[in-house]
């Protein structure tokens, strides 16, 4: 047997031989085991709620970064269309919104 084998298991055993042995101490211990089972199993759905809401906050952070990013270079796209036209620096800036420093850069680079 495995219990003769093994102290801890035969330690096991006769903890469990005890316990059922008495009514009173079984009902606490299983109450135990149930108390732990159930704290167990709230903390694995709180941290998979947990988890989720913040992969949602997560995903809607990027999802606006990056249509923040999208705009931005749609406004240089345009400022640049309108700077080939020869469209003055001051005027492009007011159309795009951009700041008067990036509408020279975007001159100069060309």
């Amino acid at each position: 047997m495995l219990a003769e084998k093994n102290p801890q298991v035969g330690k096991a055993v006769a903890k469990l031989v005890e316990l059922n042995a008495d009514e009173r101490a079984r009902l606490i211990a299983d109450s135990r085991e149930k108390l732990r089972r159930d704290t167990a199993s709230q903390l694995r759905s709180a941290r998979m709620e947990g988890m989720e809401e913040g992969l949602e906050k997560g995903l809607e952070k990027g999802l606006e970064k990056g249509l923040k990013a999208g705009r931005k270079e749609e406004r240089l796209a345009i400022a640049r269309k309108l700077l080939d036209t020869g469209m003055p620096a001051e005027n492009v800036a007011q159309i795009t919104g951009l700041s008067r420093e990036i509408i020279q850069t975007l001159r100069h680079r060309e």
